[in-house]
């Protein structure tokens, strides 16, 4: 679900603060997952697992162990043209050290998987 408003209060002011962040220094990010029902997240669990894919995530939604299933957590990804996840010019490094800028965490600081489009209210910790 890409719905800004289904996210934690704290969250969606964040996502606004870092909107214009990113709009300021030529950076055009748009908002991907945010909100997962536990069905969405069992199916990209599987990834991978029992099904082709490469893994893309360690929570299974059936133990509600993902951040997007409490609204802590979204996903973005480039919106200029250039590939959703090309990563030319540091792009996911840039957004990321200006999320980490206003108080969010960043799954590229992650050892395992790395998750560079991942943001999150930090307060919650690394995990739920």
């Amino acid at each position: 679900m890409r719905d800004v408003t289904a996210l934690h209060p704290d969250l969606q002011k964040k996502v606004s603060e870092l909107r214009i962040l990113c709009a300021k220094r030529g950076l055009k990010i748009g908002i991907g997952e945010c909100l997962r029902t536990s069905a969405e997240q069992d199916a990209l669990y599987a990834k991978g697992r029992t099904v082709p894919g490469i893994r893309v995530t360690n929570a299974k939604g059936s133990t509600f162990s993902s951040q997007h299933q409490w609204g802590i957590a979204f996903d973005f990804y480039r919106n200029d043209g250039m590939g959703a996840y090309n990563t030319e010019g540091h792009f996911f490094e840039r957004v990321g050290a200006l999320a980490k800028s206003i108080g969010l965490g960043w799954g590229g600081d992650w050892k395992s998987p790395v998750d560079k489009p991942h943001l999150y209210l930090p307060q919650w910790g690394s995990t739920t």
